[in-house]
């Protein structure tokens, strides 16, 4: 038997009382597992097997592509996201970069804690939006897929103040490389790194988001359903 701390991703319904969970733990990274009779056992499973609850799983191995999910048992619940629609859609944004981002069983503890950490801020009194941006940022860099911002993606002169962002290119774009793009995304690398700037600009905030939504979709080249409610989100 073995047993690690989880999130889950995403569930399916299976057979008459079963679920197909994917869970992303602290040990063992993205699994996937069958939780037998799950809609019936409150014992075993009870409501942990749902979004936005941090729970510790134990699982045996069947030398299959599932696990077989044995027992759960609450750690901490994040309860706000159920009486908040909009707080709801950014948790599930963050969820399922987190599904897209990393591969089956590969160990992530790093960004397993980063993810618990940024599920806890928006469970509380901390404004969402550059939490959710904060996530987003270190969670491409996390896995690899991190934007380059510093230098131009082209020259790789060092860029100073604003510049354009290439999603193809895979970052930051000087003016002088970017060439005549009057419609590109202006992009200022310090608006990131400055927690105060952001609160004080909530609406540019997401306009980030939406960018990063769309790197995250292009480079990994899977969609993120949370992007279209996110899309349509306006302050």
């Amino acid at each position: 038997m073995n047993s690690t701390e989880a999130l889950l991703l995403r569930k399916f319904p299976y057979r008459d009382s079963d679920y197909i969970v994917n869970l992303f733990t602290k040990d063992l990274g993205k699994i996937s597992g069958i939780a037998r009779n799950a809609k019936n056992s409150m014992k075993r499973f009870g409501a942990r097997l749902e979004p936005f609850v941090h729970f510790s799983v134990s699982f045996k191995e069947t030398g299959r592509e599932f696990k077989s999910i044995q027992d759960t048992e609450t750690i901490r619940v994040f309860p706000e996201f159920a009486q908040n629609i909009e707080l709801f859609s950014l948790g599930n944004l963050i969820l399922e970069t987190t599904d897209v981002l990393i591969p089956k069983e590969s160990p992530n503890e790093e960004l397993f804690e980063l993810l618990i950490d940024s599920l806890s801020k928006l469970n509380s009194d901390e404004s969402p939006l550059p939490v959710v941006l904060h996530f987003q940022l270190h969670a491409l860099s996390i896995s690899g897929y991190e934007p380059n911002i510093y230098t131009c993606a082209k020259c790789e002169e060092t860029i100073e103040g604003d510049s354009y962002f290439s999603i193809n290119g895979g970052g930051a774009v000087c003016f002088k490389c970017a060439g005549d793009k009057k419609n590109g995304f202006i992009f200022n690398k310090d608006f990131l790194i400055n927690s105060d700037l952001m609160k004080s600009n909530l609406e540019k905030v997401l306009k980030y988001i939406k960018l990063f939504i769309k790197f995250t979709e292009r480079h990994t080249e899977k969609e993120l359903k949370s992007g279209k409610f996110i899309e349509e989100l306006k302050l």
